[in-house]
């Protein structure tokens, strides 16, 4: 137990002298994959379960970006997330991230038909993903480029958001969408 508690301090560490700007009490755990932590910058209390895949890119296949990911006080993220980023994304304050989401703002190509590998094509961002204060995405959520989720809303599991949610709201279902005012 000892030990467990000993490497974990030893990843965070690790972790957090890698990213451009850092508040304290950032936790990571062991089996995590980091690109890019010099375009990011993290608040105090945040925590990261095992499977944390958080990357910007700038550059690709010869392409330049200009990525940015900002992520504020009071951030917890389960199992198993992505957060990836050529553009930018921001996630406020006291966010809860449910296991197995992602937040995403590039795909791979401009076109369906290609006779290059997807892996080839240069990487595409339609817009910034910002997260608002007091946000609970659920499990297996996935968040589109260029949306904007309004301060205290849940999204509800197994949702994609595709476009901007207002404040206030619950939302679910493939696309998101609105199905309850919050008081």
């Amino acid at each position: 137990m000892i030990f467990r508690k000993i490497r974990k301090a030893i990843n965070s560490f690790c972790f957090w002298i890698r990213l451009n700007k850092h508040g304290k009490k950032i936790r990571v755990s062991r089996y995590n994959f980091f690109e890019g932590l010099k375009n990011i910058t993290i608040g105090s209390n945040f925590s990261a379960a095992d499977g944390f895949w958080l990357a910007t890119y700038k550059k690709y296949c010869g392409f330049e970006y200009t990525p940015e990911i900002k992520i504020g006080d009071n951030v917890h993220l389960s199992r198993n997330c992505h957060i990836g980023a050529i553009n930018k994304i921001i996630i406020e304050d006291n966010v809860l991230i449910g296991s197995n989401v992602l937040i995403n703002d590039h795909s791979h190509g401009e076109s369906m038909v290609s006779e290059t590998a997807r892996v080839q094509m240069r990487l595409i961002s339609k817009g910034p993903i910002v997260i608002k204060k007091n946000v609970w995405l659920g499990d297996n959520v996935c968040v589109m480029p260029n949306v904007e989720i309004g301060e205290n809303c849940i999204i509800g599991a197994n949702s994609v958001v595709t476009k901007n949610i207002p404040a206030n709201s619950m939302a679910v279902g493939v696309p998101a969408k609105v199905i309850k005012t919050l008081n």
